[in-house]
């Protein structure tokens, strides 16, 4: 009794590409959105890390009352504009100081911080 060995069908073969190509692309979108998610999570933690500095920097030298936005560079990159609001409170020794950093591409608040500093006496 011979046994022949038997091959692989065509449509076998077809059936083992799709597979492989279905789990291929599923590979590389998720690829895609994991680098997307790490670059939009390095932004993120700039704009918090510029935000408690100018936090810190209010609290070393408290800033008049009012709104003042301007500019910041991080890192040579295009930068990142912030918005400072100064408010009183019922106590008269403190202020309410609001930071919004937005990201170079100008799509919303990046980052938002609110405290509460002690104000020099008058």
């Amino acid at each position: 009794m011979m046994h022949t060995r038997r091959g692989m069908t065509l449509l076998e073969v077809l059936v083992a590409v799709a597979v492989l190509a279905t789990g291929v692309v599923a590979v590389e979108r998720l690829l895609a959105r994991s680098v997307g998610a790490v670059a939009t999570d390095a932004e993120l933690t700039r704009a918090m890390l510029l935000a408690r500095a100018l936090l810190a920097e209010a609290e070393l030298a408290p800033p008049e009352g009012g709104h003042s936005a301007g500019g910041l560079a991080a890192h040579g990159e295009a930068g990142f504009r912030f918005e400072r609001d100064v408010t009183p409170t019922p106590h008269p020794r403190l202020r309410e100081v609001r930071i919004r950093v937005y990201s170079g591409a100008g799509d919303g608040v990046t980052c938002e911080l609110v405290e509460l500093i002690r104000a020099p006496a008058s």
